[in-house]
């Protein structure tokens, strides 16, 4: 069998199996235009005819080279050729970056193929077995432990509800190179990949320097399996330790103090990390040493802020709420279907009302029993509906209007299940 029968033997495998287990019938394809995603074009096309499984293509002008839109537009001839919708997706930015320059494109590249995709629930992306061993390198520079060394997972789901699905992981950059070159097919080359300026081109010359050692990729996906089963195995006992040390209710969780510092250090910080993710529904951890901090106050019964989750002390457990400044200005107009935070759905409209975070100056209006039911922390952050600025019902606190408002979010114990 030849190595381009092999890529396609291999490439057909994992996306029947992927078939079989999440029964599509449509899927989107991220494509730049380099080796690998045009490969991947190509590979997914022949299988998808075979499967009866429509393709539908992106491609994300990042507006950060005035080549990009050209190559955006080279893609959507190929797309074209092979018969496939292709879109072009625009970056809209200011040339002023605040933070990794890499981190945001990528946050933003989501973020556009979230709105692009519309129905398509698994999204394809051309990570190969290089990507994968970059990212193992660059998170291992970091100090990374089992959550960074694990590597990128063939399936993971995004905050936004879709599905990424990396076909290529254990394939090599140069077999799909040689895929397109079999086939005469050109592909897209990024001047930024021989930039050292960014931490992942470090690390491809390093990983080059280290195969000449004796290193190997075989290697490196046994050292990233070892850490994948230690990461399953630790996360599948927190919902088992929560339900054991804590409850929710409302937007806000309890936890014991005592029971909560019982637990092996390692538990400790992962559920610290989780809260924080689901709190302010990140896909990312925050960082260790953040939470080493928290977990310091909160030992020593201080309040603690880290992400927009607030943890503070009262009653004699550990209560963990949204900072009010991390929500404050999110608002939704008072009509049906919609909801606010995507935790509270409008069950009843209010003309002319909207939904918003009671807020200090809610607050103010709350009557002395209102202010009872909770501490002001967790007081603050609760939905109100208002008119203007006057506050004229409280779902969460006032029983009288309860049913203007329902629950639509992730229960913090869903959150740990399915992660």
């Amino acid at each position: 069998m030849s190595l381009t029968d092999k890529i396609q033997s291999s490439l057909s495998r994992t996306l029947s199996d992927f078939k079989e287990q999440y029964g599509f019938n449509e899927l989107g394809l991220a494509v730049s235009g380099g080796s690998d995603s045009l490969a991947m074009l190509y590979l997914c096309k022949e299988w998808a005819e075979l499967n009866k499984v429509t393709l539908k293509c992106v491609t994300v002008d990042h507006q950060l080279r005035k080549e990009a839109l050209m190559e955006a537009k080279t893609v959507a001839a190929h797309c074209s050729e092979l018969g496939i919708k292709h879109d072009i997706v625009k970056w809209t930015h200011k040339d002023n970056f605040n933070g990794n320059l890499s981190d945001l494109a990528r946050s933003a590249r989501y973020r556009l193929i979230n709105e692009w995709r519309k129905d398509i629930k698994y999204v394809l992306i051309g990570h190969t077995q290089n990507d994968q061993i970059e990212t193992f390198l660059m998170n291992l520079k970091r100090g990374s432990g089992i959550d960074g060394l694990k590597g990128m997972a063939a399936v993971s789901k995004r905050p936004e509800g879709y599905f990424i699905l990396r076909p290529l992981l254990n394939t090599k950059r140069e077999s799909l190179k040689q895929f397109l070159r079999v086939r005469n097919i050109e592909w897209l080359s990024d001047p930024s990949n021989s930039n050292e300026e960014f931490e992942r081109i470090v690390q491809r010359k390093t990983w080059e320097l280290l195969k000449s050692k004796g290193f190997s990729e075989s290697r490196i996906e046994l050292a990233a399996q070892h850490m994948q089963r230690a990461h399953h195995a630790l996360n599948q006992m927190l919902p088992i330790h929560f339900n054991q040390i804590g409850k929710q209710e409302l937007t806000d969780l309890f936890l014991q103090y005592d029971g909560f510092f019982s637990l092996a250090d390692e538990f400790q910080v992962r559920l610290i990390s989780a809260i924080v993710m689901w709190n302010v529904s990140s896909q990312y951890r925050p960082r260790f040493k953040a939470v080493l901090n928290v977990l310091k106050q909160v030992k020593s019964k201080k309040t603690a802020v880290l992400g927009g989750t607030v943890f503070y002390h009262h009653d004699g457990q550990i209560r963990i709420t949204t900072e009010l400044k991390f929500i404050q200005n999110i608002s939704v107009e008072c009509k049906s279907k919609n909801a606010w935070r995507d935790i509270w759905v409008v069950k009843k409209e209010i003309k002319e009302a909207y939904v918003s975070a009671i807020g200090i100056e809610g607050n103010k209006q709350l009557s002395r029993t209102q202010k009872s039911m909770m501490p002001y922390r967790s007081r603050v952050i609760q939905p109100g509906i208002f008119i203007k600025e006057k506050l004229i019902c409280a779902p969460t606190i006032d029983s009288e209007c309860a049913n203007y408002l329902s629950f639509c979010g992730i229960k913090f114990i869903d959150f740990l299940m399915s992660h």
